[in-house]
């Protein structure tokens, strides 16, 4: 009989305090700001279609070069973060429907050759946050006034890996914490209290604009603001007691 009871108390804990658990999501959020800039540029020049003509753009093209390197290192940006691709060479080609692009349609369209737009881009990666960002603000209108027809993107701003590794863990600890005070908060008025750990995964990282309502289920990465707010989500399921 003893050894029926004790069974029974056991089969009775199993399927009902074992089984009783919650189940809780942490989060854990942190202003930071950007450590890594990236701002692209495009400058350009059209020539006649004589191979003179397109020497002498060439010329022209390594002459505004030189201008927008020195202006950028004058500046305080390094040679060393800024990347030149190569000049890109595009014919243009009058046809009967008008002016079309080689680079596109391809030379065989039995038209006249009426010159080339030669072009090239600049990339510019660097820890100067701060530098670039007033750079790319002042810099075409700079350059327009060198005579230079230059063009560029907006910055983009991105966190390094290792400032997020050296944030992960304890934002994550911290994740994992609040998720005990949200499971506590949820079952006092119960009068259970909270268990050990049963499980956790961890959520995908959310890097958003400060003060802003994007989300992702796939996690967001925004590069538009300097300032971000970095978000880690702890799934947690606790035992009850």
């Amino acid at each position: 009989m003893l050894t029926a009871v004790i069974v029974s108390w056991v089969v009775y804990y199993v399927k009902t305090y074992n089984n009783a658990v919650v189940t809780v999501t942490g989060v854990s959020q942190k202003t930071v700001k950007s450590d890594v800039v990236k701002w692209r540029g495009t400058f350009l020049r059209h020539t006649g279609p004589a191979e003179s003509d397109l020497k002498t753009g060439s010329a022209q093209m390594t002459s505004d070069l030189n201008t927008i390197l020195a202006y950028f290192t004058s500046n305080g940006i390094a040679t060393s973060s800024i990347t030149v691709n190569p000049l890109s060479v595009d014919p243009q080609y009058q046809t009967a429907n008008g002016v079309m692009s080689a680079k596109f349609y391809g030379g065989g369209l039995g038209g006249t050759l009426t010159g080339y737009d030669l072009s090239q881009s600049i990339l510019v990666e660097s820890d100067n946050v701060d530098g670039l960002t007033t750079l790319a603000h002042d810099a075409p209108q700079f350059l327009v006034g060198k005579g230079i027809i230059f063009s560029a993107q907006s910055p983009e701003y991105y966190l390094k890996n290792e400032t997020l590794d050296s944030l992960r863990r304890g934002m994550l600890q911290s994740a994992l914490s609040d998720a005990r005070d949200r499971a506590k908060a949820i079952t006092e008025g119960v009068g259970a209290t909270v268990g050990n750990l049963r499980s956790s995964s961890i959520g995908v990282t959310q890097i958003t604009p400060v003060n802003s309502t994007l989300v992702s289920d796939y996690g967001a990465y925004d590069t538009s603001s300097v300032e971000k707010l970095l978000t880690y989500l702890v799934h947690a399921t606790f035992a009850l007691r």
